[in-house]
């Protein structure tokens, strides 16, 4: 898909230079990217997500395990309940 070329000012030299659209487009004077403070946003904004997924991580490791395996039981016995009641009402409603 061909995207239409447009100006824009640039955000260093302050001259009018052609603009793609995408992130990583330069300026034809200064060969400065145009997007500098976008991409330093996106980069901030991934390394949060990263942080918070290893502390995330981190807690998950901290917990004791026999507690996540009986946690797991625990569903598995809660699910198989509740399906052996369904299968006890459509058995009588039949």
């Amino acid at each position: 898909m061909l995207m239409a070329k447009r100006e824009t000012k640039c955000p260093h030299c302050k001259q009018w230079t052609e603009w793609q659209g995408g992130l990583y487009d330069c300026c034809l004077h200064c060969n400065e990217l145009l997007e500098k403070e976008e991409i330093n946003r996106l980069q901030a904004l991934e390394t949060q997500r990263r942080i918070e997924a290893e502390a995330a991580q981190a807690l998950l490791d901290q917990q004791n395990p026999f507690l996540r395996k009986l946690s797991g039981y625990v569903s598995l016995i809660f699910i198989g309940f509740i399906l052996s009641v369904i299968a006890v009402v459509v058995l009588f409603a039949a």
